[in-house]
């Protein structure tokens, strides 16, 4: 938990914050690795603002090739802090407790909710033949990619009179 007294009462201007998370494996189980949170919170006439990133180093596996590899992009951390909501619908505020908010949990939400749902090593992954396996990105194989449906074979038939 960091505490905001000070901020909120005049005596800082702002404070700064760093946090690393050792295990993201809460993101998804087939994600490893760790991700440094740094930033500042400042208080602007009483508009509370927390800006800072999230630098994840995770170990992935790409959706359409099964190799692993390592994701390291960026994450944006803004937000609004206070410490009651005049309408209850509003989501773009963290709400304090006891002048106080949960750093790390506000990384682990910014994480699970920004990092993509499928990896991909690189945009223009091939993936694997999936007659014999074979990985396109480093070699093509030989294999038949037109499938043949046996149901259309009575028409093939009819058309050659």
């Amino acid at each position: 938990m960091l505490d905001l007294k000070k901020l909120l009462d005049g005596s800082l201007q702002s404070i700064e914050f760093s946090l690393s998370l050792d295990d993201c494996s809460f993101v998804d189980e087939s994600v490893s690795g760790v991700a440094c949170a740094n930033g500042v919170i400042t208080n602007h006439s009483g508009l509370i603002l927390l800006k800072g990133d999230v630098k994840p180093k995770l170990s992935v596996v790409c959706a359409r090739c099964g190799k692993e590899y390592e994701y390291s992009t960026p994450i944006a951390l803004n937000a609004k802090i206070t410490d009651k909501l005049a309408n209850e619908d509003e989501e773009e505020f963290i709400i304090m407790q006891d002048f106080a908010i949960d750093i790390e949990d506000i990384v682990r939400t910014a994480l699970i909710l920004e990092l993509p749902t499928r990896y991909l090593c690189k945009e223009d992954c091939k993936g694997l033949c999936a007659k014999c396996g074979a990985d396109l990105n480093e070699s093509s194989c030989n294999c038949e990619t037109k499938e043949r449906d046996s149901r259309w074979d009575v028409l093939k038939d009819y058309f050659s009179e």
